[in-house]
């Protein structure tokens, strides 16, 4: 697989990224561990060579089975992992310098390493200054227990402020054709200041997959029924005549639906690589189709037209 140099970083990330949010064995259905090692190994087997995961992911869990399957190997694999929230207080955001290093301390533990390539602020936490935080992460880069930070969640002036601190390579957004928003503001201030992006959501949780065909219902403690609006009943018209293009294109160009998604993603400015979860190796497999898969200027104005005002 094709892979991309992520901004100022000398990381060359795949342009497919393994999530592994869903694979922590909470806040998602169905939950398969040996399925969920098979997906991981599937990943590292095919040209994956970035994981992402985080503390918040099973509460440790994902970075703990990251870990199992990749030793003996670490030296493939590039692991980007979060910061700042509490997994041991209720998922409280904090963004202390000395929180941040017992954060780490701890993922490192469960990944079984002694460094991290990508360690990045989880989500924003107003209480706390930014230059404290991220001189907090650049005091950790000196002692090379990263190698680079970047910004998850940060969009217009809090990310502003962040990437104005400096030392800062990457922002991870939510960004698919289900969620647009960072295109007029986010995107352009990025590629002015030499700030890669790699996008999470890429598949809409799912939804751009095309698997359904009717408005889903999940468990309350379920992450599609509280954290992805596109999977409220209000919008469910406008993101299906999006599901249909892509169904439409795909069928027509012979892949599947979430291919065209993903090759829609890495097709826009400014994303350097579109992180995608897989519960199995199957759904691994079907994901990196989507790097080699290249949208004629045609469909992605198609699919452009069909999700510019879904929320509208």
């Amino acid at each position: 697989m094709d892979s991309v140099k992520l901004g100022k970083s000398d990381l060359n990330v795949s342009k497919i990224i393994l999530g592994t949010w869903a694979i922590g064995g909470t806040m998602w259905s169905d939950y398969d561990e040996n399925n969920s090692v098979k997906a991981i190994e599937a990943a590292i087997d095919n040209g994956v060579n970035t994981i992402d995961t985080a503390p918040a992911y099973g509460a440790g869990h994902a970075e703990v089975l990251i870990g199992s399957v990749i030793a003996g190997k670490r030296d493939k694999v590039i692991i980007a992992s979060k910061c700042g929230l509490d997994i041991e207080n209720g998922m409280r955001k904090n963004l202390k310098p000395e929180f941040i290093r017992y954060d780490l301390e701890q993922s490192l533990k469960r990944l079984n390493t002694d460094y991290i390539d990508l360690y990045q602020i989880h989500w924003p936490d107003s209480s706390v200054n930014i230059e404290d935080t991220v001189e907090a992460l650049m005091k950790l880069k000196d002692e090379g227990k990263i190698k680079y930070a970047g910004l998850c969640n940060y969009t217009g002036a809090q990310l502003e402020a962040a990437v104005n601190c400096g030392g800062l390579v990457s922002l991870q957004p939510n960004y698919s054709l289900l969620e647009r928003g960072i295109e007029k503001g986010d995107v352009p201030f990025c590629i002015e200041k030499g700030i890669g992006i790699i996008t999470y959501g890429s598949l809409g949780a799912g939804m751009l997959t095309g698997k359904y065909r009717e408005h889903p219902q999940f468990r309350k403690n379920d992450a599609r029924s509280f954290f992805y609006r596109f999977f409220k009943k209000q919008y469910w018209p406008a993101v299906k005549a999006v599901v249909d293009a892509l169904i439409n294109i795909s069928q027509q160009r012979g892949v599947t639906p979430g291919q065209a998604a993903l090759a829609w993603n890495l097709a826009k400015p400014g994303i350097s690589a579109a992180i995608v979860g897989a519960r199995s190796a199957e759904q691994m497999l079907d994901n990196i189709g989507g790097a080699s898969l290249v949208l004629s200027p045609d469909e992605v104005t198609e699919l452009d037209r069909v999700s510019e005002n879904i929320y509208s």
